[in-house]
């Protein structure tokens, strides 16, 4: 796996995980815990996640969530997220890797994404370059 390797001020982060995987969910979990984040939600699918964001002060810092899931999927998901958080930084996990998933993504303004499988230096190197910091 990775070494730990906290980034400063990531203990201040707060991440909302949406993730049906158990797998993908566990090793993303461990990713984000080894980068430092302390303070992390995670949710099963997407209607768990808009149900998250509805409450009060459910501001987050980051949103990770998978593309093919039960109930909201993670399009659906960021298409919400959009219309209220406008910049909030969104990375899609997702085994669809072709031009037109690329493009749907895009034209919904996610900010990244990772394809699955994946692994946690990939995971971890997409956050950094998220948030703009040189990984090492």
């Amino acid at each position: 796996m990775l070494e730990d390797t906290k980034v400063p001020g990531f203990e201040r982060l707060r991440v909302l995980l949406v993730e049906d995987d158990a797998f993908a969910q566990r090793l993303a979990t461990a990713v984000l815990r080894q980068l430092g984040v302390t303070n992390l939600v995670v949710v099963k699918d997407g209607q768990a996640a808009i149900q998250q964001l509805s409450y009060e002060d459910a501001r987050f810092d980051l949103i990770i969530s998978d593309w093919n899931m039960p109930n909201v999927s993670g399009l659906d998901l960021l298409k919400h997220v959009r219309s209220t958080w406008e910049n909030m930084p969104f990375l899609m996990l997702t085994g669809n890797a072709n031009e037109e998933f690329v493009r749907t993504a895009q034209a919904n303004k996610v900010d990244a994404y990772v394809i699955k499988p994946f692994s946690p230096a990939q995971l971890k190197q997409k956050i950094m370059v998220m948030f703009r910091i040189k990984p090492s």
